[in-house]
């Protein structure tokens, strides 16, 4: 593969992970164009998934104009005030007792340290917070491409082993099952389904 073809591979990559970080936060308007994204560039990469992507661009748009009902779903699955549906934290699903904040939590910030990054205490969210996870491996291909050092791409394996990989089956399993809203049921779905197809290219 040429360098140009693999900058092309990577940048179809970050825009995927960047766009799927997005859609874990509270819906906003904003979010549409983020979706956008996501039919080509999984297109071009991962094609059997393109489907999926256009669907869930879809369910966005025909909501677009009242948010309300995403926002209560996502405020059940994922904020609560209620026991979490799908909680969307690593340390959930990888310590004992279900406990936020535990020792794979402070692992997946010291892989942010590791590169010059902090918590970003602004948002409120622990470092092992699904969205913060999924814009790290965007952050990493965005390095990658813009200076071509491929340390980059050997962490974004690292961690995507170490952390969201680890998670990710148990996590989306719970959204499917959970969400009333179907924006949500396909979300849990292609996520799920695009980090199975990433683990077995980075096994490859």
């Amino acid at each position: 593969m040429s360098s140009s073809d693999e900058n092309q591979r990577q940048s179809r990559r970050a825009a995927i992970y960047q766009a799927l970080s997005a859609t874990y936060y509270s819906p906003t308007p904003e979010l549409e164009e983020s979706l956008e994204q996501l039919p080509d560039a999984l297109r071009a990469s991962q094609p059997e998934l393109a489907p999926l992507a256009e669907e869930l661009l879809a369910e966005f748009k025909r909501q677009s104009s009242d948010l309300t009902n995403l926002k209560v779903d996502h405020a059940r699955l994922f904020v609560g005030p209620a026991e979490l549906l799908a909680a969307p934290y690593g340390s959930v699903y990888l310590e004992e007792g279900r406990r936020i904040m535990g020792d794979t939590t402070m692992e997946a910030l010291e892989h942010y340290r590791a590169v010059g990054l902090k918590s970003n205490q602004e948002i409120s969210q622990p470092p092992d917070f699904i969205a913060t996870e999924l814009e790290f491996i965007f952050f990493l291909g965005h390095c990658y491409l813009q200076t071509g050092e491929e340390e980059y791409l050997r962490r974004q394996d690292d961690f995507l082993r170490q952390h969201p990989g680890r998670w990710v089956e148990p996590f989306t399993e719970k959204i499917v099952a959970g969400a009333e809203e179907e924006f949500y049921r396909l979300l849990g779905k292609l996520t799920g389904e695009f980090i199975r197809a990433e683990l077995q290219a980075t096994q490859g």
